[in-house]
C-alpha cells in the first residue's frame, strides 16, 4: 500500500455515462485490451470504432460488475475455450 493508499487501485473505474470515448494514441493492441476491460465490467450494447483514434463505446446501463462477478465471467470464458 502506498502512502497515500495508492495501492489499492481498481482495475476498471466507471465513468457513470452511457458513452465514453476509449482513445490509445492509434496503438490497436492496447484499445482491444481496453474493450475487452469495459466488456468484462459493463454491458456494451454497441462500439463504433473511429478512424485511427480510438472507440466510441456505448453502454447498455449504469451497472458496474464487481470483481467477483469478472473473475467468474474469465473463469467461464477459460472453461469455454478448453483453457481449465
Amino acid at each position: 500500500m502506498g502512502l497515500f493508499g495508492g495501492g489499492n487501485k481498481k482495475e476498471f473505474v466507471s465513468n457513470d455515462k452511457l458513452f465514453e470515448y476509449v482513445s490509445t494514441g492509434g496503438d490497436f493492441v492496447t484499445l482491444e485490451d481496453e474493450l475487452e476491460k469495459r466488456n468484462l465490467y459493463r454491458n456494451i450494447e454497441d462500439i463504433q470504432y473511429l478512424v485511427g483514434r480510438g472507440a466510441m463505446v456505448k453502454y447498455k446501463d449504469l451497472k458496474v460488475r464487481s470483481e467477483e462477478e469478472v473473475a467468474e465471467i474469465r473463469r467461464q470464458l477459460r472453461k469455454e475455450a478448453g483453457l481449465e
